[in-house]
């Protein structure tokens, strides 16, 4: 079976400072061409302009649903999706990076080399190298499928991953950030925003996806199931791990695809 013409795509979430964009980064490496061609859109690229964000415990709230254009980013991704190519200056078609605005720490370039071996291998050769590679496209994004985004954006979303971290390391590891760049300029997280802004939106939109609510304990697998998410059981082990974790899912799913 030929690869699909449309893009897989991959959404890659979770808290704030859990490695997405590290993971992201390191895709493209992986599933190489010709066969792969990976493209990653970073979710943080379609927020509203800063005079529009809404507001938590008096601060400005960048990490509610609230705070994205999501008829702009659901256009852009739809389009990928029939196969069509997205406007420059919100993707990263091949990343040349490696490591990645979240989390912390590396992934050793062996375990890389390990993983895109381990993909390459398991390419069905019946699906001659001249045939269009199998397009994927990686959402790195605090929030992509929790129930306050528009459900037409979340049934464009071929696999769902969400990344967790324990509370005191995200929060060691948000505020160890000097800043971030926005439309307007800098932004620098003012005191106390993890707990009264980050923190409380991830319990809020994700505790449905957790045994009894706790977005620290068991994963409910039966309401996981229902919704297709998929969530990275340990909430340590570096992110190595995760990364090879990752790759499987979206191997298992290539799989199913044909591709």
């Amino acid at each position: 079976m030929a690869p699909s013409p449309s893009s897989l795509i991959v959404a890659l979430s979770g808290l704030s400072s859990t490695g997405k964009s590290t993971i992201a980064s390191h895709l493209p490496s992986i599933f190489l061409r010709p066969q792969y061609a990976v493209t990653i859109l970073h979710v943080d690229d379609f927020y509203k302009p800063q005079a529009e964000l809404p507001h938590r415990e008096g601060l400005l709230d960048w990490d509610c649903a609230g705070s994205l254009d999501w008829p702009w980013l659901e256009a852009v991704v739809k389009k990928r999706k029939d196969g069509g190519s997205v406007g420059e200056g919100n993707v990263n078609p091949q990343p040349e990076f490696i490591g990645g605005a979240d989390g912390e720490g590396g992934v050793a370039q062996t375990l890389v080399e390990e993983l895109r071996n381990e993909v390459e291998s398991s390419i069905s050769w019946a699906n001659p190298k001249t045939e269009a590679p199998q397009r994927i496209l990686v959402l790195d994004g605090f929030l992509l499928f929790t129930p306050s985004v528009p459900l037409t954006f979340r049934t464009l979303l071929d696999l769902k991953i969400l990344l967790r971290a324990p509370y005191a390391e995200a929060k060691r590891r948000r505020e160890a950030r000097s800043g971030y760049t926005t439309m307007e300029g800098w932004w620098e997280d003012p005191p106390g925003y993890f707990d009264k802004v980050v923190w409380p939106n991830y319990v809020e939109e994700n505790r449905g996806f957790f045994v009894g609510g706790n977005v620290e304990g068991r994963v409910d697998e039966e309401v996981c199931g229902k919704e297709s998410v998929r969530v990275r059981m340990e909430m340590d082990g570096g992110l190595g791990e995760v990364l090879r974790w990752v790759v499987g899912e979206v191997r298992r799913v290539l799989e199913r695809r044909g591709g």
